[in-house]
């Protein structure tokens, strides 16, 4: 072959290839930011009221969404919510799965040897783009979507920008809670009255298990608390304390949330239920009777 049959080669700039690779950062970026407005999604619609809901309660819900795949958690979110989640929405959901495991796991290996001539590049570019607006679109209209619901929480169109902006800037958010989940069978050792800051004459309940866990009443049994430790002003709550320790089904059959018994020793029922007033329950002893 001739010098004048060889093709002259376009090779990419440095700063062209920099941009691509910013280009997928940038889109599988904003599929992490669709991927965790889901979970936000996901912990909301399994509320039936806001009455229902408690900050750790929430921030459970949450922290097992984020240990969902995002394959997973569409899954969830289709049932059994698929009333909720319009046809349309839960279609583009699929399409965005299947453009994120591309990215994941096919993306380089298709389309590495288009990295060596510069028009090819910036056909990756275009096609990095298309994704990351893609994800940055369908994000906005699930977040636009349930506004109503976030609204019945508190969570305003103000609030979920201000937080989606700090995420897309790479603030640190506040951590959620970590705490390992309840096991089938818990043995509960003390049962605590916590006042609630800021609010006078306010005390929830804190169960002690015998790893030294910590656990609030919620809405389907114990669940997860922000006390980490028991601290000197924390009081004894003497009514629960007689009937313990017991070795209770944390999470038992709920009559409704707020609605059941914790089974505990001397034959003695805990019984919780939804309170209308300021306070989520209410709460009372049976003890057995003779």
């Amino acid at each position: 072959m001739s010098p004048e049959q060889i093709e002259v080669p376009n090779p990419p700039s440095e700063d062209l290839i920099k941009e691509t690779y910013a280009k997928f950062g940038l889109a599988y970026y904003l599929s992490e930011v669709l991927h965790r407005s889901l979970c936000v999604v996901y912990a909301m619609l399994t509320f039936d009221k806001k009455e229902d809901a408690t900050r750790p309660r929430i921030e459970e819900k949450i922290s097992l969404a984020f240990s969902l795949t995002l394959g997973q958690l569409i899954g969830e979110l289709k049932h059994p919510f698929e009333e909720l989640l319009p046809e349309e929405i839960s279609l583009r959901l699929d399409d965005a799965l299947a453009k994120r495991k591309f990215l994941a796991h096919h993306f380089w290996y298709e389309r590495i040897h288009l990295m060596y001539d510069a028009q090819d590049v910036l056909t990756l570019i275009e096609e990095l783009d298309a994704y990351a607006d893609l994800f940055d679109k369908l994000e906005q209209e699930i977040s636009a979507y349930f506004m109503p619901r976030f609204s019945q929480f508190g969570i305003t169109d103000g609030l979920l920008q201000e937080r989606l902006a700090k995420l897309k800037a790479g603030d640190v958010e506040e951590p959620l809670i970590t705490q390992r989940r309840p096991k089938k069978r818990e043995l509960i050792l003390r049962a605590w009255d916590v006042n609630v800051p800021d609010i006078i004459g306010y005390h929830v309940q804190v169960f002690e298990s015998d790893d030294g866990c910590l656990w609030q009443l919620c809405d389907v049994g114990l669940g997860w608390t922000r006390f980490e430790s028991v601290t000197p002003d924390w009081k004894i709550n003497e009514a629960i304390q007689r009937y313990l320790p017991a070795n209770i089904n944390p999470r038992p059959e709920i009559l409704g949330p707020w609605n059941y018994d914790f089974q505990l020793a001397k034959g003695a029922t805990l019984k919780i239920r939804r309170n209308h007033g300021e306070k989520a329950y209410s709460w009372d002893i049976n003890p057995l009777k003779k």
